[in-house]
């Protein structure tokens, strides 16, 4: 009976959009009057007389006297219909190709007579030709906006007639264009930078929110966007509320409850599995190349899969068509250089950026047990193939080498990350943009751990390095098209095709830490491919009002293993008026790979497996209720959220840290869990001063059979209150200062009881070799949950900034980090006993110091 009626809703919708195609087809039709002045009655009986349409109607009906001037530029149907209708005091039905016109207490609107026409092409900088990402087109008359996608391409559809456009972007002077609009229209569009650029900041998105991505532009940031002097906008997204990255030791965010592998991290496009540097301190993005950065964590568009919290969607520039500029930067930590400029004006560009970091004497003062060791190399080449056509080849390496030594820790991390990726836009006509890409992703992850032995009298007989390498390689097709339908309508569709291969665990176990990736154990390759598909559609009923339903489509295959996966996805908007706005936004995520960190075994000892009949895809189903008032010096937001996950994944209770090619399914287990909260951001800026406030109240839960005797517990990342604050104020043109403060309270931690060996080591009975035979075998235990103590961090900053309008512009930055020294982490060693066989955790508070930093940037 539900299927008959769906039918049936189906089968008058599509009758009632044939009707309405019909019509517009009829007013779309090409006219021209030979009457440049005349009564309504003249007119229509022109009309009738050319055959075109018929009008029918009683001569009461109309004031068929009122005088009309025409001047020619009436080039349809529709649009002159709409002169000579004007005000007068009728309602209008089509049918059978005669139009009849009846009397009506209310005016007609003829707004429906004039046939849409579509204003499409590019926006673009003036200086670069670099495209921009966002930027918000508006007709001034009707009301009706878009903005650009990530390759800068618009398209609005609009009534036929003078138009009026305001094409506006964040520290960029707005543009007004007047055009008579009577055919589709390219329009490429170039933007000017304002005199004097103000800072930039978290912004809230345009008047009526297309999605509920939180947005943040490149350019100066606020004391939270610094690491010892490196200027980093992605650190800024931990100031969002719903986004956890306190600990500078973790390799990424966690947000909403999920964890770290939760979340899909883009740059341009293609998947980075450990997007940091340093252990979590920064990004692997170099700032100077940051063109767009955008955090979907309540609305997830269907072009997005395989990840269930978040998706942070990086998008680099394409490289100076006009002119060849660059920028030095050096601060405590590393030095950059970055260049860009073309090779043919106009036509071809390329964008080269270097990093590599140092340690000089002022951080070895601070910090004599952590050496930093790392780089990366981000190149794109950008060529123009004609108008409507152009390739993009982007490339980067990165590689971080560190030696974690101390009273408490010994760890080797060493990770790296290569890509590769090959972009053609074309523009089909006015309403189509398709983009089509290959890429490939490869990441490497190496840690190793020290443990030791000890006697009776808690004397050290022997240590060991337990060593651990993993990798895994991506390989990517892509097809994503934007498709205008209406100037209500438009459709985003997609293919993809993946094949992903992965190496989950190689172990190794030397006398020393080993940096070396040969020698370790053979573990077979694990392949699986994905294909995928989406659709969803953008339909704005009226200019305060949007709907985007949409499914996103996978089909897994691993060997025998195959899932298919239907994941549905809806948001809608609603604005009250210019200030107030709701939104509502639901998705169902589905992700293939499942990661499962040890606590021990170093901080980066990921284990990626995929989805098999016994481990199953990890899926989540997420709600969001948001509302935001945006006035023109504040901007308060409030959401909340609650999200369902199934099949999270876990150890075994019981089961050995060290897998094999023929164990690794049956040492893990699924679980499930929840997560739920609140979430607030206010933003106050008076003038040259500008507060930040954000608070997130929030719960995260984990369920699996054999932990906690089957009940659930606070995940590790669970933390009730996060607060953060930050405070900025431009002295003058040439100085401001900034100031940030966190606060968490502690995070849950279940530990194991005791580590124990497994049963060779127990008949080891005093062989020369004891620390060989430790297989780290845990059990947990419901009486060791307890939580950390609480976070916080207090930064702050001064910059020194030239006049902008000159060939050479310097940055001068000085500032402290985290000025109270507050504990950083929790380090964990693992002792054993010769009499008792078994590893004990032992956790140990690892405190920093604060670190004075300074940094200068060269622009030229």
């Amino acid at each position: 009976m539900k299927l008959h009626l769906l039918i049936a809703n189906l089968s008058i919708f599509l009758f009632m959009q044939t009707c309405i195609a019909q019509q517009k087809e009829i007013f779309s039709h090409p006219y021209h009057s030979s009457i440049k002045k005349g009564t309504v009655k003249q007119y229509l009986d022109e009309i009738n007389a050319k055959n075109i349409v018929f009008i029918e109607y009683a001569s009461n009906t109309l004031q068929l006297d009122n005088i009309i001037e025409t001047d020619g530029a009436e080039i349809s149907f529709g649009f002159f219909l709409r002169k000579i209708l004007a005000g007068q005091r009728v309602k209008l039905v089509e049918k059978n190709n005669k139009i009849i016109l009846s009397p009506s207490a209310t005016v007609i609107n003829t707004d429906r007579f004039v046939p849409s026409f579509t204003v499409f092409g590019f926006v673009r900088t003036t200086w670069s030709k670099e495209p921009m990402i966002d930027a918000t087109i508006i007709d001034s008359d009707d009301k009706k906006i878009t903005l650009t996608n990530t390759n800068g391409y618009f398209a609005l559809a609009l009534p036929e007639g003078d138009r009026r456009l305001q094409i506006s972007y964040g520290g960029f002077s707005t543009k007004t264009i007047d055009l008579s609009l009577h055919a589709d229209l390219r329009l490429d569009i170039e933007m000017s930078l304002l005199p004097v650029l103000r800072p930039v900041v978290v912004e809230a998105g345009e008047p009526l929110k297309k999605n509920a991505a939180d947005k943040i532009a490149n350019g100066k940031s606020i004391a939270a966007g610094y690491f010892l002097g490196e200027n980093d906008p992605l650190k800024s997204i931990s100031f969002l509320p719903g986004v956890l990255n306190l600990s500078e030791n973790f390799s990424n965010i966690q947000v909403r409850g999920g964890g770290p592998d939760e979340n899909l991290f883009l740059l341009d496009g293609t998947q980075v599995y450990n997007p940091t540097h340093f252990l979590g301190a920064f990004s692997i993005v170099n700032p100077t190349v940051i063109k767009n950065i955008q955090l979907y964590k309540s609305d997830f568009p269907a072009k997005f899969g395989g990840s269930l919290s978040s998706v942070i969607d990086v998008y680099t520039k394409e490289g100076n068509m006009e002119k060849w500029q660059g920028e030095i930067a050096a601060g405590i930590l590393s030095g950059a250089v970055t260049l860009e400029g073309p090779v043919a004006k106009n036509k071809t560009a390329i964008m080269a950026s270097f990093r590599h970091s140092w340690a000089n004497p002022l951080w070895l003062s601070f910090q004599n047990n952590l050496k930093p060791d790392f780089y990366d190399v981000h190149a794109k080449l950008t060529q123009v193939l004609g108008v409507n056509d152009k390739l993009v080849f982007n490339f980067y390496r990165g590689q971080d080498n560190l030696n974690q030594t101390g009273t408490n820790t010994n760890n080797l991390h060493k990770w790296s990350n290569l890509l590769g990726a090959l972009k053609w836009n074309h523009l089909f006509g006015a309403k189509s943009f398709i983009s089509t890409s290959v890429d490939f992703n490869q990441y490497h992850n190496q840690g190793a751990f020290k443990y030791s032995v000890l006697d009776d009298n808690e004397e050290e007989v022997q240590t060991k390095s337990i060593g651990t390498f993993s990798s895994i390689e991506h390989y990517n097709a892509k097809l994503n098209g934007e498709f205008l339908v209406s100037g209500k309508t438009r459709i985003n569709a997609g293919l993809y095709y993946n094949h992903t291969i992965t190496r989950p665990f190689e172990t190794r176990t030397t006398a020393q830490l080993d940096e070396s990736e040969h020698g370790f154990s053979s573990f077979s390759p694990l392949a699986f491919d994905v294909f995928s598909g989406y659709a969803e559609l953008e339909y704005k009923p009226f200019s305060r009002l949007v709907f985007r339903p949409g499914l996103h489509l996978s089909d897994y295959m691993f060997k025998g293993y195959k899932f298919f996966s239907l994941q549905p996805r809806f948001y809608s908007a609603f604005q009250f008026n210019k200030k107030n706005q709701l939104f509502f936004a639901y998705s169902k995520m589905t992700q293939y790979m499942h990661l499962v960190s040890n606590p021990y075994l170093g901080l980066n000892a990921d284990l990626w497996v995929p989805s098999v009949a016994s481990l199953t895809p990890e899926e989540s189903e997420s709600f969001t209720l948001g509302y935001e008032l945006k006035k023109r010096k504040f901007i308060l937001s409030l959401a909340g959220y609650y999200r369902l996950l199934k099949n999270v994944t876990n150890y075994v209770n019981g089961k050995s840290y060290f897998i094999t090619d023929s164990t690794w399914q049956q040492n893990l287990e699924p679980g499930k869990g929840s997560a739920y909260g609140m979430e607030t951001m206010f933003q106050w800026q008076p003038g040259k001063f500008l507060f930040k406030f954000s608070y997130t109240l929030s719960w995260s839960w984990r369920q699996f059979p054999d932990i906690n005797q089957g009940r659930m517990f606070p995940y590790k990342y669970d933390r009730r209150h996060v607060t953060n604050l930050a405070l900025a104020y431009n002295i003058s043109p040439h100085f401001d200062i900034s100031g940030s403060f966190t606060f968490a309270s502690g995070e849950a931690v279940l530990l194991p009881g005791i580590v124990n060996p497994t049963g060779s080591a127990q008949q080891n009975n005093g062989e020369d070799d004891i620390a060989e035979n430790y297989q780290f075998i845990y059990q947990y235990t419901d009486s060791n949950q307890y939580r950390s103590a609480p976070y916080y961090r207090e930064n702050l900053s001064i910059s020194y900034h030239s006049l902008s309008g000159k060939k050479m512009q310097t940055v001068l930055t000085a500032g402290v980090y985290n000025i109270s020294g507050a504990t950083d982490q929790y380090a964990y060693d693992l002792l054993g006993s010769v009499n008792s066989q078994g590893l004990v955790p032992r956790t140990i508070k690892n405190s920093n110091n604060l670190y004075p930093y300074i940094s200068y940037i060269l622009k030229f």
